[in-house]
């Protein structure tokens, strides 16, 4: 009915030749349903025959091209009819309208860029909201320059940044402990157990690969047996087990192990006393700082001066006294004494003093 058909009498009839009939006319044609006139022939109205047939509700009709966003799906539907049916849930792209001719417009685009080429902008589909993500440290952001703590700089020693670009091992922010294995010049305590020497030679020193940090454990020197030596290290000489001798005189006060290389340095009766040692030649007139005036160690004090008048002529050093010479230490009257013919006629012996002094002994 409608448009389909052509009045005749008694009532209209239905088209069975589409020739010269204006396109959508209804028509019939054997075998087939709802038919109309296109293109001078009666066929069968579908969608994609690329003629909007609106008594059918078709929209539109592009012929099935493929691209349902040029306002005309493939279904001959509008690709949308309102701002909603174009939002494809990403709000970075900013909101999409309709337009008139039922095709979805972009928005604006939502721009994250910071100005800062130490972050990596980005913006969250979800909510439109912008990131910023510091990139690594190290990364180049310019002539010269990288980025460190999301800021782009030149790289110093102290930074905290390891630049082997410009030589350094490591970089602790020059703290100012230069055995933490960095040094404040950026280079490492120690990479051999040579740069660990502490001039020590008491000391093992050891570089820690991983750490870069120096061990220097203590050294003990093995007992040498010898109770003359003293198995003390020694900063220069290390275990070199030298003589125990307080007063530097070559002799300790100990009994020294047969064999050793202080076999006869032993025996020092007083090692507070440089004077006082085995074999000591000289005299002396005052006591040892022990006390007593054995200064040859062996066991004896020995006079220097023992000759008195009583001891006849010719003779110097001579105390005057025909007693006993006098102790270690004391002091007295003392010359010599000479023959003479006395005005008698007769041999006679003269004394003549000199002076005071004091007995030495060893």
């Amino acid at each position: 009915g409608g448009v389909g058909g052509i009045a005749g009498a008694g009532g209209s009839q239905p088209i069975l030749d589409c020739t010269g009939i204006d396109d959508g006319t209804e028509c019939e044609a054997t075998g087939l349903t709802n038919t109309i006139c296109l293109s001078d022939q009666c066929v069968e109205s579908v969608c994609g025959d690329g003629y909007t047939d609106t008594a059918r509700n078709e929209f539109c009709d592009d012929g099935k091209n493929g691209n349902d966003t040029d306002g005309c799906t493939d279904q001959c539907e509008a690709t949308c009819t309102k701002d909603a049916d174009c939002d494809d849930g990403n709000q970075c792209n900013g909101k999409e309208t309709c337009s008139a001719a039922r095709i979805c417009e972009a928005g604006t685009s939502v721009s994250c860029d910071d100005g800062n080429p130490c972050t990596d902008d980005a913006c969250i589909p979800a909510s439109g909201a912008c990131s910023h993500q510091g990139r690594d440290d190290g990364l180049s952001c310019g002539s010269g320059k990288i980025c460190l703590a999301e800021s782009c700089k030149t790289s110093v020693c102290g930074d905290r940044y390891v630049d082997s670009a410009k030589g350094e091992e490591c970089d602790d922010g020059k703290d100012g402990d230069n055995a933490d294995g960095c040094k404040d010049d950026c280079k490492f305590t120690c990479k051999t157990n040579t740069d660990c020497n502490d001039q020590n030679a008491c000391t093992t020193d050891t570089c820690n690969p991983t750490t870069h940090t120096c061990t220097n454990a203590t050294i003990t020197c093995a007992n040498d047996g010898d109770a003359c030596s003293s198995d003390a290290c020694d900063v220069v000489a290390g275990c070199n087990y030298p003589l125990i001798d307080a007063d530097g005189d070559g002799f300790s006060a100990a009994t020294c192990k047969v064999g050793g290389k202080y076999a006869t340095k032993g025996g020092d009766c007083d090692d507070t006393d440089a004077r006082a040692f085995p074999g000591q030649t000289q005299y002396f007139s005052t006591a040892r700082a022990k006390g007593g005036f054995d200064f040859n160690c062996d066991g004896s004090e020995s006079q220097r001066y023992t000759q008195t008048r009583a001891n006849g002529c010719g003779f110097f050093d001579v105390w005057n006294t025909y007693s006993s010479a006098p102790a270690c230490g004391v002091s007295e009257y003392y010359g010599k004494t000479e023959s003479f013919v006395n005005a008698q006629g007769n041999l006679d012996c003269k004394y003549t003093g000199t002076g005071n002094r004091a007995q030495q002994c060893r």
